[in-house]
């Protein structure tokens, strides 16, 4: 009678335990994203993401049509330490500090000439660029910062880096920025960057018809890397198009350069004729910055505050900006409701914040909140990205 009891109970938890659902996936930790119209997400792990459009390969499988494709992992030999998404490219920076690349390479993009084919899903590395410490990319350019403090270029180059004649289609073979030595941060592009150094100066270079560099004059023709005169111990910079931010180590934000994208945080909205603001000028009402992020189409700005709380300004025609508003510039700097950030990434027309508690949150075009979110319509506002949304299916 025992022996019988003892078996039906086995039976029984046998039978109650199969009809247990199976235990969720952890929810990734997100250190990094990048985006264009496509998404980059690097995990704690060191392995890479991809999700959203696909129409070149940039998600490192065939391409395809369709608005936004789910997250799948894309194979790299080593550990992701950071990642950079260009117009239709992408980009991973390895832990052996080589940078591997794939999707649109018509330009040289990729590092090599693809002979003939104008990209590649597949990511290869790029060769002879080794020590790297950032990679940035911007549209059909890219830049590398090296370990030894310099900053090489290639893809769709301007002129005026390439010896007075253009490249074209473009240049595959990195080259050295003259004047750049003791960078820890770059950002831009070829055609207008600015470069952080190790000591909180800035350099900028390319163009400066409208006081793009902050120089305190305008100039018809781009410009070399030089120093701005009037910024000192710098720890944060971003531009968008035609305007720069930067933040200085007393919690400053200060802006110059074209309004055309309200970049400036004054209130003000450009037009084509206006002259810019040639030399940096506070940002009113922000004194507790901590550092400042633009998106990688050079319309939107954020700047995390010591509190732990965002604020923007510039073009908001998507919802990017997360504050709410309806329009398309937000020229006045407006908080964003989201407490508690410790990392946030722009990109396009997207942004992310990840809070203390590791949940990773998103606003922005509707592309991209039909495929997180799945809603309807420009996201306004931060939501919470579901963690299913992020796992390779």
């Amino acid at each position: 009678m025992n022996r019988r009891l003892t078996l039906a109970s086995i039976l029984a938890l046998a039978f109650a335990g199969a009809a247990l659902p199976a235990r969720a996936q952890a929810a990734p930790m997100v250190v990094e994203v990048a985006a264009s119209a496509h998404v980059l997400l690097l995990l704690a792990d060191g392995t890479l993401v991809a999700l959203g459009e696909n129409r070149s390969g940039q998600l490192g499988r065939p391409k395809a049509i369709r608005r936004f494709f789910r997250a799948e992992s894309v194979p790299l030999p080593a550990k992701v330490v950071q990642v950079a998404a260009g117009e239709d490219t992408s980009f991973a920076l390895l832990d052996d500090g080589t940078v591997w690349a794939w999707g649109r390479g018509y330009s040289g993009t990729l590092g090599v000439d693809l002979k003939g084919a104008t990209e590649r899903h597949t990511p290869e590395v790029i060769p002879n660029l080794q020590g790297v410490s950032q990679i940035v990319a911007n549209g059909n350019t890219a830049m590398a910062l090296m370990a030894d403090g310099t900053v090489r270029a290639w893809g769709a180059l301007p002129a005026f880096l390439t010896g007075g004649r253009e490249v074209h289609p473009g240049v595959t073979q990195p080259l050295q920025l003259a004047g750049l030595e003791n960078v820890a941060r770059v950002v831009g592009s070829p055609s207008l960057g600015f470069a952080l150094t190790k000591d909180g100066k800035v350099f900028g270079w390319g163009v400066n018809d409208r006081g793009q560099l902050g120089l305190g004059h305008q100039t018809r023709e781009p410009q070399r890397p030089t120093e701005l005169p009037t910024l000192k111990e710098v720890v944060s910079i971003a531009t968008v198009a035609g305007a720069a931010v930067a933040v200085t180590r007393d919690g400053q934000a200060w802006s110059w350069g074209h309004n055309g994208q309200a970049g400036l945080g004054n209130g003000l909205h450009g037009d084509p004729g206006d002259p810019g603001q040639l030399t940096p000028r506070p940002v009113k009402g922000i004194n507790d910055a901590i550092e400042v992020k633009a998106g990688s189409y050079g319309r939107h700005l954020i700047v995390r505050r010591r509190n732990g709380t965002l604020i923007g300004w510039g073009n908001s025609d998507w919802g990017q900006l997360g504050a709410g508003i309806s329009g398309d510039h937000q020229p006045t700097p407006k908080p964003i409701k989201l407490p508690e950030v410790e990392a946030y990434w722009l990109g396009g027309n997207f942004s992310f914040a990840r809070t203390k508690d590791g949940s990773l949150w998103f606003w922005g075009e509707q592309s991209g909140a039909q495929g997180l979110l799945g809603a309807k319509g420009n996201q306004r506002v931060p939501a919470k990205v579901p963690s299913e949304k992020l796992l390779p299916q």
